[in-house]
């Protein structure tokens, strides 16, 4: 890459330095390299069963600046450095910032709704990284590229094997025991590759209007960081996984601490619906539960 290749690139080097802010953020939380798994859901991780469960929508948002661990953000910011600045550069950062929101969101919606049909209430993991949003640009990258240059073309034939690698890779990765988001990265890529298909090339908007976008794209992210919060407040199982939910139940029931065993139901049938040998547990403790 040239030595300007980010001078241009406002909201592309914005959203380098969120990413790598908000893994510091995650590492000094969480006191190690690794971030943890209650680290990761009090920031915002994707949990397919909170999601629905317990509506909590805006995580397709917050997800998308979270990481798992050092290689996984390096890998993550090289691919945006490159793919980004070209796409910003081409179509303007009023394009780039909602199409990045756009295609994260997405594509954590597509691995949610993967991991439901295929999986219903046995499914259990949450997903983290901007791999899906990073893939819509790189998608949207090589339908400029095919626009402007054909299929023959030298940013096309990059950018197809960029998308190549990221899914072989994730397939492989899978078939050797890995956890790659596959469904996050294919959903990131349909939803840039089609919004990219609708952009008028070397048309940018004015500054005024990419200012109000931008600004919306903003408050979009404030508002999901702040409706997260008010969960964390709220709620004491956020951070928690429906397996941690169940062992609280259980210890509340082993304790005598009837309320707490109460709460710790509800938060496990939010999440998976009626579970029978729990709630007999509880109730034979505890008494009838009453819905909240």
């Amino acid at each position: 890459m040239p030595p300007d290749w980010l001078d241009q690139a406002p909201v592309t080097k914005a959203l380098l330095a969120l990413n790598i802010g908000v893994f510091v953020l995650e590492m000094v939380l969480s006191r190690s390299y690794q971030p943890t798994n209650p680290v990761l859901l009090q920031l915002g991780a994707s949990y397919g069963l909170a999601t629905i469960g317990e509506g909590r929508w805006e995580t397709l948002v917050t997800a998308c600046f979270l990481h798992g661990g050092l290689m996984h953000v390096g890998f993550n910011m090289v691919a945006l450095w490159q793919a980004g600045p070209l796409v910003e550069r081409t179509v303007g950062s009023a394009r780039m910032a909602p199409m990045y929101l756009a295609a994260g969101a997405f594509g954590n919606l597509l691995s949610v709704a993967h991991e439901w049909l295929v999986r219903g209430h046995a499914f259990g993991t949450f997903s983290v990284g901007a791999s899906g949003a990073i893939s819509g640009v790189i998608a949207a990258a090589l339908v400029i590229g095919w626009r402007m240059q054909g299929w023959r073309g030298p940013v096309t034939q990059a950018m197809a094997k960029w998308l190549g690698f990221v899914v072989v890779f994730g397939l492989l990765s899978n078939a050797s025991g890995g956890n790659i988001d596959n469904a996050a990265h294919i959903g990131g890529a349909l939803a840039g590759g089609a919004i990219a298909g609708g952009w008028k090339l070397r048309h940018k908007y004015p500054d005024v209007a990419t200012r109000a976008v931008l600004g919306a794209c903003v408050a979009l992210v404030a508002a999901c960081i702040g409706l997260l919060s008010v969960r964390e407040a709220t709620n004491p199982f956020a951070s928690m996984i429906v397996q941690d939910r169940q062992t609280f139940t259980m210890r509340a029931v082993a304790d005598g601490r009837c309320r707490d065993a109460h709460d710790g139901l509800l938060s496990v049938e939010r999440l998976r619906g009626p579970v029978d040998s729990l709630r007999k547990q509880v109730e034979m403790t505890c008494g009838h539960v009453n819905e909240r």
